[in-house]
């Protein structure tokens, strides 16, 4: 089981795009992440993962190391370490707190959207500056302190022109796992969706450049759609664990099945329990079983199993409800398709190495 505590709803940064909400200080009271903790400890499911997740978790950095102490303690008998992830915007990484997360073997997930006008189109301080650099410098620290980094990038109508510049920045500063994530939420216009194809094919060279250029890095935006031509479709253990294997929890001690939904935990239609009083079996099931159903609309679609029409989260964003598949998504998901296996032949007709590597195994001289 995966668990997220979600510290507080404050955060130093006022991204533009934020699905959290309005921010303000609402911090996790130590209690609450222990009784969360032992919720999962105390279940017939393992605990293999506990994140750390806000607002901007680094601002409570005092109840991380607390409930870390704590998570080590409840799960000292396991065979193998519970995985400790902090996502964060990083620019609260400072030389000592990356020291400690160092020792504590930490992975972390930072926000940063690419070049400095992509990043600073969105992810902004409360008196409107750009806060790339700052981001860019906690990036650096943790790298050079053999810290795992993810990278979480957002593509946005007013930044998307600037994508394939935002890879290739990515890579340049030492990045190798990335993740490229579409706001949903955002106006996608008619112009904005131009400018959309246009950087996309362009995101799609760029990708098939770095494979040139021998570069050993994974970007879920292709990576993905490219395995789901080679599995035929999305297997089951690909798609979210959404209450099942994942558990979020609010400051207030409410449970969600995924942290993108806990917004300012005002959303009584999708929490499925307390930590005081457990999870809800059937709030939960009704909710995995609403966004497991495939729409009569769907169901004929060439791309449904490379789809990620299954996806809770962003259906609740676009459309108010875990199941609602909007149109938008299908226009995004067959664009993503179109260009992953149009460069994907590219490079397997190359026999590029690193890719053949990346998707098939090592490559025998």
């Amino acid at each position: 089981m995966r668990l997220t505590l979600f510290l507080d709803h404050q955060c130093n940064l006022a991204c533009t795009y934020c699905y959290n909400g309005e921010k303000f200080p609402r911090p996790m009271p130590f209690e609450v992440a222990c009784k969360a903790v032992d919720l999962v400890v105390k279940s017939d499911r393992p605990l293999k993962q506990v994140g750390f997740f806000g607002g901007e978790p680094m601002l409570r950095f005092d109840l991380i190391r607390e409930i870390t102490r704590y998570v080590r303690q409840r799960t000292a008998a396991y065979p193998v370490p519970v995985t400790l992830v902090v996502t964060s915007n990083s620019t609260l990484f400072t030389p000592e707190r990356i020291e400690w997360l160092a020792a504590n073997r930490f992975h972390l997930g930072v926000s940063i959207d690419g070049c400095p006008p992509a990043h600073d189109a969105c992810r902004v301080r409360a008196d409107r500056r750009g806060s790339h650099a700052d981001v860019a410098a906690g990036i650096t620290r943790a790298l050079a302190a053999g810290l795992p980094v993810k990278s979480i990038s957002v593509i946005d109508p007013a930044n998307v022109h600037l994508l394939p510049d935002s890879l290739d920045h990515l890579l340049d500063l030492g990045l190798r796992q990335l993740s490229f994530n579409l706001n949903y939420e955002a106006t996608w216009d008619d112009a904005a969706r131009e400018r959309f194809e246009v950087a996309l094919h362009a995101f799609a060279d760029r990708y098939a450049a770095a494979f040139r250029r021998g570069l050993r890095f994974k970007l879920n935006l292709l990576d993905s759609k490219i395995v789901t031509h080679l599995k035929g479709g999305f297997a089951c253990s690909d798609r979210c664990d959404f209450g099942c294997e994942e558990l979020a929890v609010s400051p207030a001690g409410r449970l969600y099945p995924c942290d993108r939904l806990i917004g300012m935990d005002d959303r009584d239609d999708v929490v499925i329990g307390t930590v005081h009083d457990g999870v809800d079996p059937a709030r939960r099931d009704a909710l995995i079983q609403a966004k497991n159903a495939i729409l009569d609309e769907c169901a004929e679609c060439e791309y449904v199993m490379r789809c990620m029409h299954w996806c809770g989260c962003v259906n609740y964003a676009m459309t108010g409800s875990v199941g609602g598949v909007s149109g938008l998504l299908c226009w995004f998901e067959q664009a993503l398709i179109a260009q992953a296996d149009r460069v994907a032949e590219e490079l397997y007709a190359e026999k590029n190495p690193a890719f053949l590597e990346r998707f098939y195994g090592p490559v025998l001289e």
